[in-house]
């Protein structure tokens, strides 16, 4: 069917039909979080409607207008045509398919709930992507703030205020006010050493980028935006509520608890909290409960939630206290979220007009001894 639209695109024009391959091509190779939600979700839904899986691979291969899912479901049927289950061509796909949707597929084929497992991954999937968006969309706003703040100041003292000086020098005798020289003094400093600053500029991001690029850098990235006010609270919230949507749908998917966090420690891929796993794994493995490993790892995790997860545990219904710990931390997650651009656009604010209010008093002041000197 794909050679036969491509052939029908030739036949509008040799161009068009080179343009179309292009792009067909281009989205055989992207295939992303939006194409793998949709395609758990049309299979689930046909599989749920009694088609059976070859089929709907086929259906979906058929139908489908997006060419990197169809890709993918022809893939992923050549391996079912050899008598391979999903989970086995998820697990051969891991460019596309990670090891959490091999095993939650794997464990939704044993127990014979496939459909419904689909389902929950792709709403899961869904949310992650939303929250996460959000979040990173909430630290873009004021990194742009900041960023566009200080192209402002050094675009002030770089190329206005030298002007303003150059008029005031051509006044014999004039004596500077003290916040107007103070301006003069950073001006010249900037011109003078630019491109000192600037090689100490691209020297700290050389050293930044290879530092944090480490494991141990890694680490101290998160430590330092985990002790920003309201953007460390923040982050614990995400990585919490991520966390706990992903316990439950590896539980509810039938895996055992050292099963659950041995894939949570990859799905998170944050080493600070790849650590505290680590050490809630050695806790299950020497037979303790998961309230006692995690009792002490009060820095990621707050110690309501432990509580919490200690109920669970104990009335065997953890599902139900990983749902109680979603309800509460979800809110306050949305809650910071929408917080952290009122607070910090108004301390960006109030920062640029402070400087801006400093350098139009120092030229205020260099008027009127101007003015003063002319006799005005």
């Amino acid at each position: 069917m794909v050679e036969q639209e491509l052939q029908e695109t030739y036949k509008a024009g040799p161009i068009d039909g080179m343009i179309v391959s292009t792009l067909q091509s281009m989205d055989k190779s992207s295939f992303g979080t939006k194409d793998k939600i949709l395609f758990f979700k049309e299979l689930s839904y046909l599989l749920g409607g009694g088609v059976s899986f070859m089929q709907a691979l086929e259906l979906i291969w058929d139908t489908s207008t997006n060419y990197a899912i169809k890709e993918i479901a022809k893939t992923i049927s050549n391996f079912v045509h050899q008598g391979k289950s999903l989970s086995y061509a998820l697990n051969r796909l891991p460019d596309y398919f990670d090891q959490g949707d091999y095993s939650i597929v794997k464990a939704g084929e044993a127990s014979g709930n496939l459909p419904q497992v689909l389902t929950s991954l792709a709403q899961e999937y869904v949310y992650t992507k939303d929250i996460k968006d959000k979040y990173i969309g909430a630290l873009i706003y004021p990194t742009i703030l900041i960023i566009i703040a200080i192209v402002a100041v050094f675009g002030l003292f770089l190329l206005v205020l030298p002007n303003i000086f150059s008029i005031a020098s051509s006044f014999s005798g004039l004596k500077l006010p003290w916040i107007t020289q103070t301006l003069r003094d950073i001006t010249l400093f900037f011109q003078n050493q630019r491109k000192l600053l600037l090689g100490i500029l691209v020297g700290v991001s050389l050293v930044g980028w290879v530092f944090f690029s480490s494991d141990a850098g890694k680490k101290s990235r998160f430590q330092i935006l985990l002790n920003i006010p309201l953007v460390g609270k923040m982050t614990k919230y995400f990585y919490l509520v991520r966390r706990c949507r992903y316990m439950k749908l590896l539980l509810n998917s039938g895996l055992s608890y050292v099963q659950t966090f041995k894939l949570l420690k990859d799905i998170l891929g944050i080493p600070a909290y790849q650590d505290m796993i680590s050490r809630v794994l050695d806790g299950l493995t020497k037979g303790d409960t998961i309230y006692n490993s995690l009792k002490d790892e009060t820095d990621l995790i707050p110690a309501d939630v432990s509580v919490m997860i200690k109920v669970g545990e104990e009335t065997a219904n953890l599902s139900n206290s990983l749902d109680n710990v979603l309800h509460m931390y979800e809110s306050d997650l949305n809650n910071l979220i929408s917080r952290l651009a009122k607070v910090i656009e108004p301390i960006m604010l109030i920062f640029v007009g402070g400087i801006i209010v400093v350098i139009a008093l120092g030229i205020f002041w260099l008027i009127l001894q101007i003015m003063q000197g002319a006799g005005m």
